[in-house]
């Protein structure tokens, strides 16, 4: 089953566009149902006839109409679609077309009119623009598979989309490991948006930036008076109820906040400070590391007990190193998600640059490393010369230049 498909079954709360493609051309629209964002479905119509047949039964959000030989006849079908009732927007997609004719179509009702070889994620991109209401569920999920991590083909991300789809229907804990950059927190929110808990809070929290005077305020919160200066207030914990904790860096934790966060986790209630009162919380923890915690537990500075509790399901997130067959891609969407109109495209030798590096940064480094090239590239073409990447045969050729 597709990772859309499976999406919309799974949880109905998703909405799930279904776009039709009417045309004959059976590797274009191979193509575009492989690269199409995963809320869209791509729905074939292959002749020019019973159009409002297809569409009654069909009921698609958006039209996809390519045109090989631009000619009166497809113009003319053009303005019948357009003045159907209720007939969803219009995109034209053409290998060529003169500025004359795709002004022609934007008269006639198009909503875009799209020339040359276009990807599915341009597209895709110009769908969403005319179809989608902002602010939606879909918008985050889309977010994180665009230019995030979890796009590519890799057995690697293949392996982690399925993982993050199983856990998104349990209500354990879950465990996320990897290295600095790799997208920990991306993976969490994956699996919050996919669980029914995603009309819930997400609260992200990075145990390594609380004392432990601090973690017990923050974490469960506090009464007026319960020390100096403070209001009542919920802790994080109140504050995702119903949705999820995420606990970036729990590696970090000491030892007396690893004992506070395991009372909370066995016992499912909080204590402010300062109250004698308990309160119930409903809160699934994701919590996240890039420590090896067994070795820490061999140190004696993480606690057993606690390990295995957050670790009822764990996954790691692989390296950036070990899915380079997904650097394109990943690379292709990000550049389209800066802001702007530019549809971007990266040449071989760029893209020969960004494959051989190691990236110890991961993804996070990847996109640094676009967003300064995106910059000083021209026409959106990003080629070699624009890439400055530590101790690459590029940087060192433009620190010579300096």
């Amino acid at each position: 089953m597709g990772f859309n498909l499976f999406i919309i079954l799974l949880f109905p709360g998703f909405t799930m566009y279904r776009i039709l493609y009417i045309g004959q051309d059976s590797t274009d629209y191979s193509r575009l149902r492989d690269s199409l964002p995963i809320y869209m479905k791509l729905e074939p119509q292959h002749e020019r006839i019973n159009l409002q047949t297809t569409l009654r039964s069909v009921r698609p959000h958006g039209i996809i109409l390519p045109i090989s030989n631009p000619g009166p006849d497809d113009f003319s079908f053009l303005k019948k679609i357009i003045v159907i009732p209720r007939v969803p927007g219009v995109i034209v997609t053409a290998n060529y077309m003169t500025a004359a004719q795709a002004v022609s179509c934007m008269r006639f009702g198009a909503y875009d009119c799209l020339t040359g070889p276009v990807s599915g994620e341009v597209i895709g991109a110009s769908l969403t623009r005319m179809i989608r209401p902002a602010g939606s569920d879909n918008n985050e999920l889309e977010k994180l598979n665009s230019g995030e991590f979890l796009a590519g083909k890799s057995s690697a991300v293949t392996a982690l989309r399925n993982r993050l789809q199983k856990y998104s229907e349990m209500p354990y804990p879950v465990l996320i490991t990897g290295e600095t950059g790799s997208g920990k927190e991306l993976a969490a929110k994956t699996i919050h948006l996919l669980s029914n808990r995603r009309k819930g809070p997400f609260t992200a929290v990075n145990c390594a930036s609380y004392s432990d005077d601090l973690l017990g305020s923050e974490m469960f919160g506090c009464l007026k008076g319960a020390f100096t200066g403070s209001t009542d207030r919920p802790g994080l914990f109140e504050a995702s109820s119903g949705g999820t904790l995420f606990l970036d860096e729990i590696g970090e934790l000491s030892l007396r906040g690893q004992a506070s966060l395991l009372r909370v986790i066995e016992e499912g209630y909080i204590r402010r400070m300062g109250s004698h009162r308990t309160k119930a919380v409903n809160v699934r923890i994701i919590s996240a590391t890039n420590k090896d915690l067994r070795k820490h537990m061999a140190l004696g500075t993480f606690r057993n007990d606690l390990f295995y509790r957050i670790n009822l399901l764990g996954v790691t997130v692989p390296p950036l190193r070990k899915r380079k067959g997904d650097i394109h891609r990943l690379s292709r969407d990000y550049l389209n998600t800066l802001p702007g109109e530019t549809h971007w495209k990266i040449e071989n030798s760029a893209l020969s640059v960004l494959i051989r590096h190691s990236w110890p940064g991961n993804v996070r480094e990847l996109q640094s490393v676009l967003l300064k090239a995106s910059i000083t590239a021209e026409n959106g073409r990003l080629r070699a010369s624009d890439l400055c990447i530590p101790g690459s045969e590029e940087a060192r050729q433009q620190l010579y230049l300096l």
